[in-house]
């Protein structure tokens, strides 16, 4: 699964939970998240979200110290099955949530896709993201950006994307068909 399809559906579910900063690695296979800003109450959504249910026995509440929440391929295939039945009951725009978590992670996940990144760590802060990552070939990179610069990315993706659609969508004209 893509950077961008993972990551979009992780930044759904830490929407649900309110979690406005946190850091977001890439450990094998997973997606670890490690959050200061996530409530008793957010924790509980996510955990729930990705089936992680860890009781103590003593008071019936979690146990989780500082552990991360991990995301395996396995939770972010369902949890976007999940959000796929939801977006088809809701009609929204295309450019609809621009600014959302969800969208700004999914234009991230995107220029990791295109940079061809095996490793990175996010740090999402209110007012900046920075983002470290390594390349196929050892190559390191330290990257910092602004919400209105994922944006600007997004828009690009967007664009990317109905192009591509547009150039393999037939289209009908009276009397041919163009391609």
């Amino acid at each position: 699964m893509t950077y961008a399809k993972s990551l979009r559906v992780i930044g759904q579910s830490l929407e649900v939970a309110r979690v406005t900063t946190f850091e977001l690695e890439k450990d094998g296979q997973d997606y670890l998240v490690r959050s200061d800003s996530l409530t008793q109450t957010g924790e509980w959504i996510l955990r729930h979200a990705i089936s992680e249910y860890e009781f103590t026995e003593q008071s019936g509440r979690r146990s989780t110290g500082n552990r991360p929440l991990r995301f395996t391929p396995i939770d972010i295939s369902r949890l976007d099955s999940q959000g796929q039945k939801q977006r088809q009951t809701r009609s929204s725009s295309p450019t609809q949530g621009s600014s959302k978590l969800s969208q700004l992670l999914r234009s991230l996940g995107d220029h990791l896709d295109r940079t061809e990144v095996v490793a990175f760590h996010i740090s999402w802060m209110a007012d900046s993201v920075s983002v470290d990552s390594q390349e196929a070939g050892g190559q390191s990179e330290c990257r910092t950006f602004t919400a209105e610069k994922l944006q600007q990315l997004g828009l690009h993706l967007r664009f990317r994307r109905s192009s591509r659609s547009a150039s393999t969508t037939p289209v009908l004209r009276p009397g041919r068909l163009i391609r």
